[in-house]
């Protein structure tokens, strides 16, 4: 069994880092990925912005290197969370976790100047799970 994917597309934001209660760092970047298929209405490509969380070096190496507009692929796994509210329905979600990232084509955050530096890869083996996680996407909802 597996659980892996690539994302390959342009960051519409700068990453804006993060820290759970225990210290650990963590960003969100948000990717426009188009879809391989044209829709039959306006025969152009939609485009799909999926949230991916990133940690520690990976995160840091993305918010510094990769600004608004970037082209970046990312390797992953789909992260199962339950969230649980008391005395109402508890819910399943999924959300997608970045653990290597690979620069395409940069740019610098707050600019709109590209910059050489590319194929790059950053991987973050220990990426958090379970209530680490939680709590670190807790923080990241209250802000």
């Amino acid at each position: 069994m597996l659980n892996q994917l690539i994302l390959i597309g342009r960051t519409t934001r700068d990453v804006e880092l993060k820290e759970t209660t225990n210290g650990r760092t963590f960003g969100i970047v948000t990717l426009a990925v188009n879809r391989p298929f044209k829709n039959q209405e306006t025969n152009t490509y939609d485009t799909d912005f999926i949230d991916v969380s990133l940690w520690g070096l990976t995160a840091e190496s993305v918010a510094k290197y990769a600004g608004k507009g970037s082209a970046i692929s990312i390797r992953g796994r789909v992260a199962n969370r339950i969230l649980d509210f008391p005395g109402e329905q508890t819910f399943r979600t999924i959300s997608i976790v970045g653990q290597q990232v690979s620069f395409i084509q940069t740019k610098a955050p707050g600019s709109n100047t590209e910059s050489d530096e590319s194929n790059e890869s950053f991987t973050l083996e220990d990426f958090p799970s379970g209530e680490a996680f939680d709590e670190a996407m807790d923080k990241f909802d209250e802000s």
